[in-house]
């Protein structure tokens, strides 16, 4: 088994340039949603942070057989838990109104496949279509403070989970007002919080999937942005063939598409973790959509090596 490189999308250096008498960041890295998450802030707030990152990740981690996400899986019903209904309403919406090519009913499929885990398979057809009758948005449901799954379904929260993570962060360090700004990444999904004193944006360079380069530059204010692309994580089966983490809920096989990469910057971390994934299961036939999109925007380029940015994003593309 081999697993591929983790796309990111890579943060310089946080420099304050207009007040060098300014302390330093807090920093600290945890493991949490199954990658290491680095969290860098100025003022207070970062054991905090680091807490509430381990808390989620016990709550939404499938793969740990005490977690809130695999009691709901095992039982088929959950009540009173705030973040796991949240995250399940939430993503309902999305889905309604981008359609539902991220599915979070794909818990059985994870699992037959393993590939994030040391015990990769390629599933026969046979094992592969009574698997496929338990995914749909319909075999989950949230109401009155229950989530409730049908059919089999099981949840894995991959595709979402880093970035309402963030969004639990980026609350939780509004309520509290310890920290004035800096950044908590968990590797494809990052959290610029708050202004710097010099009121410079953060810089972020979006990373070449072909190579250890960067494709450009992003100048942007607070906001979460979360990256997507085939290559993330991968295994090489006996026959040598190439599969990637990215599984396809309605064929039940890893993904394929003609984008390389997506990268998408929003104010929900949420939102920019579905979107990511979703806009790359779909595609340049349903780019340009999103190229104009009011509340968020993206960089993505193609198997050619076009890059596709978005209206009135600052991007600055490497010479």
């Amino acid at each position: 088994m081999m697993h591929g490189k983790k796309l990111f999308a890579v943060l310089l250096p946080l420099v304050l340039t207009a007040c060098t008498s300014a302390k330093p960041a807090q920093t600290e890295t945890v493991w949490a949603m199954d990658t290491a998450c680095t969290i860098s802030l100025h003022g207070s707030g970062v054991s905090e942070t680091a807490s509430l990152l381990k808390t989620l990740d016990k709550t939404l981690d499938n793969y740990q057989e005490n977690s809130a996400i695999s009691r709901l899986n095992q039982s088929g019903t959950i009540s009173g838990n705030d973040t796991i209904y949240q995250l399940v309403s939430e993503t309902a919406a999305l889905q309604k109104r981008f359609g539902d090519s991220v599915d979070l009913t794909v818990g059985q499929l994870t699992a037959l496949w393993g590939i994030t885990t040391d015990t990769p398979h390629v599933p026969t057809a046979a094992e592969l279509e009574p698997v496929l009758k338990t995914i749909s948005p319909d075999h989950v449901t949230a109401a009155d403070g229950t989530v409730t799954l049908t059919d089999g379904a099981q949840l894995d929260c991959g595709a979402v989970g880093k970035g309402y993570s963030l969004d639990c962060v980026k609350e939780a360090l509004d309520q509290s007002g310890t920290a004035s700004y800096g950044t908590v990444s968990m590797t494809s999904s990052i959290l610029c919080y708050g202004e710097k004193p010099d009121g410079k944006p953060f810089q972020i360079e979006i990373r070449d999937p072909s190579g250890d380069g960067t494709l450009g530059t992003v100048s942007t204010d607070s906001c979460f942005l979360s990256t997507s692309g085939g290559y993330e994580r991968y295994f090489i089966a006996d026959d040598g063939k190439q599969y990637c983490h990215i599984l396809d809920p309605k064929t039940g096989m890893p993904a394929e598409s003609d984008l390389t990469t997506v990268t998408v910057f929003c104010d929900s971390g949420l939102q920019s973790d579905f979107l990511s994934t979703l806009i790359w299961l779909e595609g340049t036939e349903h780019l340009e959509e999103h190229l104009h999109a009011e509340d968020y925007q993206i960089v993505a380029q193609d198997q050619s090596g076009k890059l596709y940015v978005s209206d009135g994003l600052h991007f600055t593309p490497n010479a």
